[in-house]
């Protein structure tokens, strides 16, 4: 998989911006590894590091299935009763991004067409801003072909396949991303086009008809997400990790409807400014001056 990734442009694009974002940080190493660290590891470095970390105070269970509370309590201690009570896992400190805001970056490599990842600062799960942030990003990026990026990038202007922007809360920073794919002749028109939807809507705002089908959609194909034993059971893990209260798949409709205009406005332009974005582009773009 690592072969595979250094091979695959968008991976590229990927590593780059992170090593560029987080400079010492844990977060600018890819989470697949490294050559040299993958060759490193042995199987002392897997016993330690289950020893230190696999603990009950750091456990999270979701289950769905034809049992009891009483039975399900006497599995669960059956099979995790031998963990040790409590982890020692490395700390993680918070970080900070350590981007040049605005400032875009070439790669050169050999591929037809260019990737390009974007990002900037985000927010965290527990923001008070969550939910409206969630709302415009369906309206930019997150709609795929029904979002403004999709109509201007794919359909109206045919400059790539598909272009998606998306919020990424890290446990320990909140970024807000994107990435597309276009022709090496065109990456300069693509980047512009992004930028100018990012700037219109951070200025402009949502309309209420935008709105209105963002919530209908986010609420109308959340139910998708519960068709098997297995996805149920992971939110209802994702619910504890992220403390979102057990009553979450009651109040998240709610939530998603609370959001205003005047909400998806104050967001956008806490989110939304291309000076505070940092782009990588890795391929041979004949409109962009090289370099990397």
């Amino acid at each position: 998989r690592l072969r595979r990734s250094e091979n695959d442009p968008g991976a590229i694009a990927s590593r780059a911006w992170f090593r560029r974002a987080f400079g010492d940080h844990p977060y600018a190493e890819p989470s697949i590894g490294t050559a040299e660290s993958l060759e490193a590891i042995d199987t002392n470095d897997l016993r330690d590091y289950m020893r230190r970390v696999f603990a009950r105070d750091g456990l999270v269970i979701g289950v769905v299935g034809d049992i009891t509370s009483d039975d399900l309590a006497a599995a669960l201690d059956r099979i995790f009763g031998d963990l040790p009570k409590n982890g020692a896992a490395s700390a993680v400190p918070e970080a900070e991004l350590q981007l040049a805001g605005g400032s875009l970056e070439v790669i050169e490599f050999d591929v037809p067409q260019s990737r390009i990842v974007f990002g900037g600062p985000g927010i965290r799960r527990n923001d008070p801003d969550w939910y409206a942030a969630y709302v415009m990003n369906y309206i930019l990026g997150g709609g795929t072909l029904t979002s403004r990026l999709g109509l201007e990038v794919r359909e109206r202007r045919g400059l790539a396949y598909g272009v998606s922007s998306y919020l990424m809360p890290l446990n320990h920073a909140g970024l807000y991303m994107g990435s597309v794919g276009t022709q090496n002749s065109r990456v300069a028109e693509t980047v512009e086009v992004i930028r100018t939807e990012i700037v219109r809507l951070r200025d402009d705002g949502v309309t209420a008809e935008e709105l209105a089908d963002a919530k209908t959609y986010l609420n109308g194909s959340f139910p998708l997400h519960l068709t098997s034993s297995g996805a149920i059971a992971g939110i209802l893990a994702a619910m504890q990790r992220e403390d979102l209260g057990i009553d979450y798949l009651q109040r998240r409709p709610e939530l998603i409807d609370a959001v205003t205009q005047d909400d998806v406005r104050r967001v956008a332009r806490r989110l939304l400014n291309p000076q505070e974005m940092f782009t990588i582009v890795v391929g041979r773009p004949t409109d962009l001056p090289s370099g990397g």
